[in-house]
């Protein structure tokens, strides 16, 4: 019989057998950017399409299998929370006396969130690896239930949470159990595994501590300690090289006021991928995030600009990036500097002792 054919570990690879779980527990933390993909095959209206925001009043945004919304590729997982910007995915509005469902949305409220635990499993059609966000809880509630989507207008499908114990349904309108799962903006299907136990009801949507778990498709990659303030980039491609003084306001003679001024761009909705892209495409080497919004490009920087690498250097790249407060963009008069991989070679972090 014909092995069937599974996602490689390395980005654009694949072999011939049959899917294997990695070992290990995932942590509840991804920081790397992701789309959810929303899975029933038994469905075809919704299976293998993804997850769309709506804006709605007051910042919050609505949670849609499209056509309705915008397709959003920087999702993260932040203590178990699917988390965009500073807005998170709970479960409080529109509760149906019909079947006893619950609303999905996305806010900064304090509405109780919903939680997911990262799991490896093998897509039970292609029998693809794929890391699956496994409905844990309603925050703060017992332990179980599911998510669930139902038709709304124009044949688009909104995310609701059935809850534990529920066998009650709407008739006219039923609520399809789908299951979730995390598709990575950079490609790649495996994360680092880690001790950490499975998010539980007690998850709180405190300020999420950076836990860069991605195993990036290229070869020879490093991920970044739990609580080291910068962001792993070698899933796209780049190294981080440290926190570099910028030295603009106490200019050296004879010196460039920025650490890399050949291009640059500056947004409220500012990433990291954002920037890495941007520079990557105009065609410079390196590239660095600052003060929360500002992008910076070149292809060379000066010795004094070197970063150090010990853990304290680190201290000064702390602001948190304005369309992603989950990872580091820099700081005030301080670049955190990136450097583009080879092609096909090495691509590993600087290491902060």
């Amino acid at each position: 019989m014909q092995s069937k054919v599974v996602s490689a570990l390395l980005a654009g690879a694949a072999v011939a057998s049959a899917c294997v779980i990695p070992p290990g527990t995932l942590s509840n933390t991804i920081t790397t950017p992701f789309r959810v993909q929303v899975q029933n095959a038994s469905y075809p209206e919704i299976n293998n399409q993804y997850m769309n925001l709506l804006a709605a009043g007051g910042g919050d945004q609505h949670l849609f299998v499209g056509p309705v919304g915008v397709p959003t590729y920087d999702l993260t997982l932040v203590n178990g929370v699917i988390t965009h910007g500073d807005i998170r995915a709970v479960i409080g509005g529109e509760f149906s006396d019909i079947d006893h469902t619950t609303k999905m949305f996305m806010t900064n409220r304090g509405d109780p969130g919903a939680i997911y635990q990262p799991t490896y499993v093998c897509n039970p059609v292609t029998d693809a690896l794929q890391i699956e966000l496994t409905f844990v809880t309603m925050q703060n509630n017992p332990p179980g239930g599911w998510n669930c989507v139902r038709p709304t207008f124009d044949n688009a499908h909104e995310f609701r949470y059935y809850p534990p114990g529920n066998t009650l349904n709407d008739p006219n309108r039923f609520c399809k159990k789908v299951t979730l799962v995390a598709v990575f903006t950079g490609g790649g299907t495996t994360l680092s595994t880690v001790s950490s136990a499975p998010a539980t009801s007690s998850s709180s949507s405190s300020t999420p501590v950076v836990s860069s778990t991605s195993s990036p498709p290229v070869s020879s990659t490093s991920s970044p300690p739990v609580n080291l303030p910068y962001t792993d980039m070698t899933g796209l491609g780049f190294r981080f090289l440290g926190c570099s003084p910028e030295e603009r306001r106490v200019v050296p003679p004879d010196q460039p006021v920025r650490t890399l001024s050949s291009a640059s761009l500056a947004g409220d909705d500012m990433t990291n991928e954002k920037c890495m892209a941007f520079c990557a495409g105009s065609g410079y080497a390196y590239a660095g995030s600052e003060y929360r919004r500002e992008c910076w490009c070149g292809n060379s920087y000066l010795p004094t600009r070197q970063p150090a690498t010990t853990l304290a250097s680190l201290a000064n790249c702390n602001f948190r990036c304005a369309g992603n407060a989950a990872q580091y963009c820099g700081g005030d008069s301080w670049l955190s500097l990136y450097q583009k991989c080879p092609v096909g070679g090495p691509c590993v972090n600087a290491v902060f002792t």
